[in-house]
C-alpha cells in the first residue's frame, strides 16, 4: 500500500535503468534468434508501434528473467479511449526465449575482472592458467581469449549442492569409466532404462536450445557456458563436461577453424562467424550428448554449404542405423557424403557409447575404411557426430590442451545426435522439438531438421 502512494517515478526508480526504447531491428539483440515466425511477428508490429505524442495506441514488452537463463517475454498492444484503456492485439508469451544480448553484457570481463573471478588463458588441459595468450603456430586467424576463472577450491562455476553429480565432479578422474566393462562390450539398455535415459536427454536438449537462441555477434561463448550452466542446473541436472578431465566449462563451443572441444572464453562472436555448441547433461545417472553448429549474424555461401554438408552426413549416418548393420558401415556412407561435396571427414576424433557412462564402447569412426568392431543391437545406445572440414581432414590442438583445430585453418562444421537402436531401426534420443530455435541456414527439403 505505501509503494501505491508513491509517485510512478519513484515506485519505477528501480526498474527504469534496465528498460529501453526498442524496434524491429532490436528483435534478436532483445529476444534471441530462431523464434516462430509468429513470434518475430508480433514483435516486429509492437516494436513498431507509433511513438507520436498524440498517439492513444501504444506497446509494451516485458521481460522476465527465468532460473535456468532464459527470458519469459510478454507483450501487447493497447489502444487508450479517454480514461479506457483495451488491448487490440491479444497478449503473447515468448517463451522461452534468449536472454537479451544488453542483459548478457558480463559485468566483469578480461578487460576488467572482479578480483574473485580472474580471467586467465587454459593450459594443460585446464589445469593451469595463465596471464599471457602462451606461444603456438596458429594455422587459421582464431586466437583463444582469456576464460573466467572463479576463486574457488575447484575453478569452476558452482553447482548447487542438491545437484547428483558423477563421480569426477570434484576429482576430474572418471575412475568409473575408466574401469568399467563397458569400455569393452555394447551394452542393450531395457525398456525402463532408455526411459530415464530419455528424460536425461530431454534436459540436455533444452539446454542445447536455450543456448543456441542467444548466439548473435556481440556475445561471448563465456556467456553462453553460464546460460547452458544455469539451464541444466536448474532442471536438476549437472553439466556432463564439468571437471571431464578437468574441462574447465560447462559446454563446449568451437568456432570457425576449431573443430570441437572449443573452451568457452571472452571473445565477442562476430557477424560472419560459425559456431558449434556441444552439451552433455548427467541427469539421473545417465549422459545425453548432441551439438549443432549455427551461423552467427550472416555467414557466408562457402559456410553455409560447409553446414549443410556436416548435416547431411549425419543424417546419412543416422539412416545406416537398424538392427545387424556394422559400425564400420556408417562412416563409409558419411565419407561418400562429405568427398561428394568436396569436404573432408576428421579421423581423430569419433561417436562414441553413451548412457550410465559420457564415454564407452562402442567407437563410431566417421571415415572410411575404419576398423570398427561389431554389430548394432536393440538397446545399443551411442552418438553419431561427424565432424567435417571445408579442407584438410587433419587436426592439432591448441595449448590450452583441449581445443582441437584444423592444421590448415579451414572451417569446420559438425551435428550430434544420441540414439539408441530399435527393433523397428533407431530412436533420436535428443531430436529437435517443435519449440526448438530454427537456426538452420538452408531450405533444402532433403535436409529438414
Amino acid at each position: 500500500e505505501r509503494a501505491k502512494a508513491l509517485p510512478a517515478e519513484a515506485r519505477y526508480k528501480a526498474f527504469a535503468p534496465k528498460c529501453r526504447l526498442v524496434t524491429g531491428a532490436d528483435m534478436e539483440s532483445a529476444i534471441g534468434c530462431g523464434l516462430p515466425k509468429t513470434q518475430t511477428s508480433l514483435f516486429a508490429v509492437l516494436a513498431n508501434a507509433d511513438l507520436a505524442p498524440a498517439s492513444n495506441e501504444y506497446a509494451v514488452l516485458v521481460s522476465v528473467a527465468l532460473s535456468c537463463g532464459t527470458n519469459v517475454v510478454r507483450g501487447a498492444l493497447y489502444d487508450k479511449i479517454d480514461d479506457t484503456v483495451t488491448i487490440s492485439v491479444s497478449e503473447i508469451v515468448m517463451d522461452p526465449a534468449a536472454p537479451s544480448v544488453w542483459a548478457m553484457q558480463l559485468k566483469h570481463g578480461p578487460e576488467n575482472p572482479n578480483p574473485s573471478e580472474p580471467w586467465l588463458f587454459c593450459l594443460r588441459r585446464g589445469r593451469s592458467r595463465s596471464e599471457t595468450m602462451p606461444s603456438f603456430e596458429w594455422g587459421g586467424e582464431l586466437r583463444p581469449a582469456p576464460i573466467m576463472t572463479p576463486r574457488n577450491e575447484l575453478h569452476l562455476r558452482e553447482v548447487p549442492a542438491h545437484v547428483p553429480r558423477p563421480d569426477y565432479a570434484e576429482t576430474a578422474n572418471p575412475v568409473s569409466e575408466v574401469e568399467s566393462k563397458l569400455q569393452q562390450i555394447n551394452y542393450q539398455y531395457d525398456e525402463k532404462q532408455l526411459a530415464t535415459l530419455r528424460e536425461c536427454c530431454v534436459v540436455a536438449r533444452g539446454a542445447l536450445d536455450a543456448t543456441v537462441r542467444a548466439v548473435r555477434p556481440g556475445v561471448t561463448t563465456e556467456a553462453l557456458d553460464l546460460i547452458c550452466h544455469k539451464f541444466i542446473t536448474a532442471h536438476g541436472g549437472y553439466p556432463s563436461p564439468l571437471n571431464y578431465y578437468n574441462f574447465p566449462k560447462s559446454c563446449c563451443t568451437s568456432v570457425n577453424e576449431v573443430i570441437c572441444h572449443g573452451v568457452p572464453d571472452g571473445r565477442l562472436l562476430v557477424d560472419g562467424d560459425i559456431l558449434n555448441v556441444d552439451v552433455t547433461a548427467f541427469y539421473k545417472g545417465y549422459h545425453g550428448d548432441l551439438n549443432e553448429t549455427v551461423p552467427v549474424g550472416r555467414c557466408d555461401a562457402n559456410s553455409l554449404r560447409l553446414m549443410m554438408t556436416a548435416y547431411k552426413c549425419l543424417q546419412t549416418g543416422i539412416a545406416t542405423v537398424k538392427p545387424g548393420a556394422r559400425y564400420r558401415d556408417i562412416g563409409e556412407e558419411v565419407t561418400k557424403v562429405a568427398h561428394a561435396r568436396n569436404a573432408s571427414v576428421v579421423k581423430s576424433y569419433c561417436g562414441h557409447g553413451i548412457g550410465t557412462l559420457f564415454h564407452c564402447a562402442p567407437n563410431i569412426p566417421h571415415y572410411a575404411r575404419n576398423k570398427a568392431v561389431g554389430t548394432m543391437k536393440r538397446g545399443h545406445v551411442f552418438t553419431i557426430e561427424p565432424m567435417i572440414n571445408a579442407g584438410d581432414f587433419r587436426d592439432e590442438t591448441w595449448p590450452d590442451g583441449w581445443t582441437a583445430v584444423t592444421k590448415d585453418g579451414s572451417r569446420s562444421a559438425q551435428y550430434e545426435h544420441t540414439m539408441a537402436v530399435t527393433a523397428a531401426g533407431v530412436e533420436l534420443l535428443t531430436a529437435r522439438t517443435e519449440t526448438s530455435p530454427n537456426v538452420f541456414p538452408w531450405s533444402d527439403p532433403e535436409s529438414e531438421p
